[in-house]
């Protein structure tokens, strides 16, 4: 990615097609930068936030990474900041290395539910080393299975931040809706009540008609 030191306003930068960022690291003070959006979105698309890329800044090369990328909420496409932390070769590098399911289609295939519990993991990697995603297989998982940290197949020098049990996939049976019972309110209860005692009373009543008529 090719940059240079940043010395116009933001809205400026803006107007010229053109993405703000900011770089640092060892032996590197904080410096304002530009780069065209295109050399940005290459560069983003390619390493995201866990590999690291050589940048050219004003003829000098950088190795780097995305430390942190903001966008407008209203516009996702629309990129505000960037920062890039430069690293040397001896530098340990921490970010949230996505997970990736494999074979998630044969599970779903067989009526189960496949959920993404974890959709990064917190890893540690030597400088030059970093990957874009882990991938976990899911293919012959039953429900109630699950896939966890532990599970992960870590390349040479990396080391999970996470707990080991800390669940990343679980598979699980679909939730079969069960009929809701009608069970009758208060005023629905004392309203049959009543109705039931008023035809006691009227059967009461009759009933002393009835003889009334006889002993006439």
């Amino acid at each position: 990615m090719k940059a240079e030191t940043r010395t116009a306003k933001l809205k400026d930068v803006r107007e010229e097609k053109k993405v703000a960022g900011v770089v640092y690291g060892k032996a590197l003070k904080s410096t304002p930068i530009q780069t065209s959006f295109k050399d940005f979105a290459e560069a983003y698309s390619n390493y995201g936030k866990s590999m690291t890329f050589q940048m050219t800044l004003d003829g000098k090369k950088h190795q780097v990474y995305f430390k942190e990328v903001q966008v407008d909420p209203l516009r996702q496409n629309n990129v505000v900041h960037f920062d890039l932390q430069k690293i040397s070769k001896t530098d340990k590098i921490t970010a949230d290395i996505p997970v990736q399911v494999l074979n998630q289609s044969e599970v779903e295939s067989r009526g189960l539910i496949v959920e993404l519990i974890s959709n990064t993991v917190d890893t540690e990697f030597p400088a030059g080393s970093g990957i874009s995603h882990f991938e976990l297989d899911v293919e012959g998982l039953e429900g109630n299975d699950a896939l966890y940290v532990r599970d992960l197949d870590l390349p040479k020098g990396f080391k999970v931040l996470d707990p080991e049990d800390k669940i990343v996939i679980s598979i699980s049976y679909p939730q079969e809706e069960e009929e809701e019972e009608i069970v009758p309110e208060e005023d629905e209860e004392l309203e049959v009540e009543a109705i039931k005692q008023k035809g006691d009373d009227d059967e009461a009543s009759d009933s002393e008609d009835d003889n009334e008529n006889k002993d006439d």
